[in-house]
């Protein structure tokens, strides 16, 4: 059965390394019949949560900005895909913002059943994606979703650097599979 798919680009280099890794993945799912929606955030202005707990008394974030945006979109996702690079052993600050703007009850609005995690980095030592998979994996443990595949591509630090990579078909055969 096709599959509603958000694909989060967090990465704020248009058409970087982290997009043409998600293109792929886009470019399998689509062809598997899902439909797909892509948010890049760069040029998005999405605050850092405040730990103000408006949100539990009213059930909505009192921050104004596109992260309303992005609330409308999980409302109707199946399928959620991050896809960020590496900076400093972590994802980047833009996703992370993000991210933690889903811890409250909004969340629970969301249909939501599975996510996959798209990742880059420079380094040329796979050890550099283990934070970013820990939180990923921690954040789907958390809200019940199952995990659909991790797809890493290490050493490419310089736009383009994964052009022609293998990790770009992995990206597109997971795409293929992942409404199924």
């Amino acid at each position: 059965m096709a599959k509603n798919i958000l694909v989060l680009v967090g990465s704020p280099r248009h058409n970087g390394n982290t997009e043409l890794l998600a293109d792929a993945f886009i470019k399998g799912a689509v062809e598997g019949g899902n439909t797909v929606t892509k948010y890049a955030l760069q040029g998005k202005k999405i605050l850092p949560c405040t730990d103000c707990q408006a949100c539990y008394k009213t059930g909505q974030c009192i921050l104004q900005d596109d992260m309303n945006e992005v609330y409308g979109l999980l409302r109707s996702t199946d399928i959620l895909v991050l896809a960020s690079p590496v900076y400093f052993y972590g994802i980047s600050a833009q996703l992370k913002a993000l991210l933690d703007r889903l811890h409250n009850p909004v969340r629970d609005t969301f249909p939501i059943k599975a996510s996959l995690l798209l990742s880059v980095c420079a380094d040329n030592d796979d050890e550099a994606f283990i934070p970013s998979i820990a939180m990923y994996k921690a954040i789907g443990r958390y809200l019940g979703w199952e995990d659909k595949g991790i797809v890493t591509a290490s050493y490419v630090e310089n736009k383009d650097d994964i052009a022609g990579r293998a990790e770009l078909n992995l990206a597109y055969e997971l795409g293929k599979q992942v409404g199924k």
